[in-house]
């Protein structure tokens, strides 16, 4: 009798060839590249299916307010929200999750998906993984191909075995091949058989952990540590950083896939895209007569195949002649680049990161635990923000050596503590925080609280915030 399978989604990745949307700050898969959802919105509510349990998510430190707030708009629930200290790539993750799998449930089948992919056909993919369950509990490993429709260098390849696999559509696999080159590429698709390997895994936690203690026991041996000495905070599970720490960054596909025997492959042929850059993102969008994809406050007038996207409600995207081109326009950044030149989006994000732009790593909008802050203006000695409390979330006692604070409350009712004075503020009414007083703010209300946070001082940034509680 088969039981409900895990979704236990990746969700540390960074995403820079889809800069300046993406940035390490708030990455690619909480973006909405198709649609009114994120990526990781559309994996999530992918799988909300009763032949499947609540997704385990592994995610950075960084991500995991953002992770919790997408949630809450996808009305989706969590088995559990497992914390990384710091990357380690796809194999720790997919371990921790296996043990964390079979501490609290014991043996479970897992399917590992990547937060970030863009999927032509829900029903068909759900379809393939069901029907492959019993294989998946009866110790065998599954990988989803993706049946391609060109000569890709950006994707590792699968390549199956010429006979299926008892009476069903999978067959065993024969070899991974990693990224290739154009000669290469272009071999495998001539060929007909290969395919591309999507990263989606269908195993038992069992069988994976069996193959860990076969190919990779040094890596079980500090996983295991970190997921043994983990610690509960809210709603997440920290695995234990100093075990953590002792783990070299492998792929799964390194680590275990290339090398244990029991590797099966099943494909997948209704459209699929890891969206990994620009190029991808205009391909997989739908386009008008001229080729051209549109996103946000854009006009354009004689352009063809062109991507062309604004993110700012507040300004337009004129396009003019424009061809094979993607421009992309954020509030403090903007991309031209040629359609066949999108791969190189991530180099040069590299190169205005180690010149120290922070347009390079760092969105404007950064969210907290209580809610978000929007940087709308910063200079020397002076930073302008946009503050969103959620219901019910408060920004704990604190105070600032070195700046003062002034907060216009827009919307809403803010319930301030300054030293030993209460104080309620409604919209249109503000307060100054002179520096070192001790304040703290509340919302206490059912509704959004909104306000501007003027800040001026030698010191602007959390350095210069003591805490007085968690």
């Amino acid at each position: 009798m088969n039981h409900k399978i895990c979704p236990v989604v990746l969700c540390g990745g960074v995403g820079k060839r889809l800069w300046p949307v993406s940035r390490k700050t708030y990455p690619k898969q909480f973006s909405k590249f198709q649609g009114q959802h994120s990526l990781f919105q559309k994996t999530v509510n992918r799988f909300n299916d009763p032949r499947f349990e609540s997704p385990l998510i592994l995610t950075s430190n960084e991500y995991r307010f953002i992770i919790g707030e997408q949630l809450n708009q996808a009305v989706t629930s969590n088995y559990g929200i497992i914390i990384e200290p710091m990357p380690r790539d796809t194999a720790p993750a997919i371990l921790a999750a296996a043990l964390q799998l079979n501490k609290k449930s014991g043996n479970s089948t897992m399917l590992v998906l990547p937060s970030d992919h863009s999927i032509g056909n829900d029903e068909e993919l759900i379809s393939l993984i069901y029907n492959s369950q019993s294989f998946a509990e009866a110790g065998e490993i599954i990988a989803i191909g993706i049946k391609p429709d060109r000569s890709e260098t950006g994707y590792g390849w699968i390549e199956p075995s010429e006979t299926g696999y008892g009476n069903s559509n999978l067959f065993r696999v024969k070899q991974f091949h990693e990224k290739p080159d154009l000669e290469k590429a272009e071999n495998f698709y001539k060929q007909g058989k290969f395919l591309w390997n999507s990263g989606i895994y269908l195993f038992s936690t069992e069988t994976i952990i069996e193959a860990f203690k076969e190919y990779s026991p040094k890596i079980l041996k500090y996983v295991a540590a970190a997921v043994e000495n983990s610690t509960i905070d809210l709603d997440f599970i920290r695995l234990d950083k100093q075990s953590w720490k002792g783990i070299e960054p492998i792929s799964i596909d390194y680590a275990i896939m290339d090398k244990v025997p029991n590797m099966l492959v099943t494909t997948y042929q209704f459209g699929w895209d890891d969206l990994g850059d620009w190029n991808a993102v205009w391909r997989e969008n739908q386009k008008d007569q001229n080729g051209i994809s549109s996103s946000g406050n854009v006009f354009s007038s004689k352009c063809k195949n062109s991507y062309l996207r604004s993110e700012n409600a507040n300004q337009i995207l004129v396009a003019l002649g424009c061809e094979d081109l993607v421009v992309v326009s954020t509030t403090d950044a903007v991309l031209v680049a040629k359609t066949d030149q999108t791969q190189d989006v991530k180099n040069a994000v590299d190169q205005l990161e180690q010149a120290g732009y922070t347009q390079s790593w760092q969105n404007l909008i950064e969210n907290r635990y209580w809610g978000k802050v929007e940087t709308l203006l910063s200079e020397e000695k002076v930073q302008i923000n946009r503050l969103e409390i959620n219901p019910g979330k408060n920004i704990v006692l604190q105070r600032h050596s070195f700046r003062s604070e002034h907060w216009v409350v827009l919307k809403g009712k803010a319930n301030i503590t300054l030293e030993d004075r209460k104080i309620t503020l409604q919209e249109n009414q503000s307060l100054d925080v002179p520096m070192g007083t001790k304040h703290s703010l509340s919302n206490l209300t059912d509704k959004p609280l909104i306000l501007v946070e003027v800040k001026t001082g030698s010191q602007l940034d959390m350095n210069d915030t003591e805490r007085f509680e968690s």
